[in-house]
Order: C-alpha cells, then sequence, then structure tokens
C-alpha cells in the first residue's frame, strides 16, 4: 500500500481507465459524433478522473477539508454533483432547441399558407387568361 491507501494496481487500472474514457472522447470528436462545444465538460471530467488517479493525496486532502468521513463518498459526491450539472446544462439545451422547433414549426405553417395562397392566385389567374371555346 501506499500512503494514499490505494494499491499499485488499483491506481494502474484507475490511471488505464481515465485514459480510455480520455480516448474514447476524442474518438467521439474526432468521428464528429460529439461537438466540441459539448464535449469540454467531457473533457475535462476525464482530466478530473487522470488527475484524482495519478494523485489520490489530492482526494485524501479534499476529504479532510470538506469533512467527509469515507474518501470514496466524496467521489461520489463529485460525480453526483457533476451529473446533475450535466442533465441541468442537457436540460437547458433542449428547452432551447425545443423554443426553436416550436418558431421553425409555426414559420412553416405561415409559408404553407402562403403558397397555398399564391398558388390560389395563380390559378385563378391562369383561369382568367385561358381563352374561352
Amino acid at each position: 500500500m501506499n500512503n494514499a491507501g490505494l494499491s499499485l494496481f488499483l491506481r494502474i487500472d484507475l490511471i488505464l481507465g481515465a485514459l480510455v474514457y480520455l480516448g474514447v472522447i476524442l474518438w467521439l470528436l474526432k468521428k464528429n459524433k460529439l461537438t466540441i462545444r459539448y464535449s469540454i465538460i467531457w473533457l475535462l471530467s476525464g482530466l478530473v478522473l487522470l488527475v484524482f488517479a495519478v494523485f489520490p493525496y489530492i482526494v485524501l486532502v479534499m476529504r479532510d477539508l470538506l469533512h467527509v468521513e469515507i474518501a470514496s463518498n466524496l467521489v461520489f459526491m463529485i460525480v453526483l454533483a457533476f451529473v446533475l450539472l450535466l442533465l441541468l446544462s442537457l436540460s437547458s439545451i433542449v428547452s432551447g432547441f425545443s423554443e426553436k422547433i416550436k418558431r421553425l414549426s409555426q414559420c412553416n405553417a405561415l409559408l404553407e399558407r402562403r403558397v397555398r395562397e399564391l398558388e390560389k392566385k395563380l390559378e385563378e389567374l391562369s383561369d382568367n387568361t385561358t381563352p374561352s371555346q
């Protein structure tokens, strides 16, 4: 055991897990499955995980500062806060898209009405200009 209370194998597993996590995020960016705008928070979370894995003493210091009894509880608390912030951010984005979709639907309905009116006028004009037999 080292001074942070984690075995070497667990630290190596945590570091590899964080690197794989960052690799997946970068792969999604490369394949355009994730935009840079929304990937920043994911990259930051991966970097925090990597820092916690490389320097587990940081978690212990934060645990003492925040008066949390068990270090894993602090990690779960941080993850929960991250998930809640992410959900709030995604809810905000969905609300914005919902508003845009509503405006687009209204504009589309108005344009359809104008097209129908113009088609009707065009039909009337063509009926008036064709010679009767």
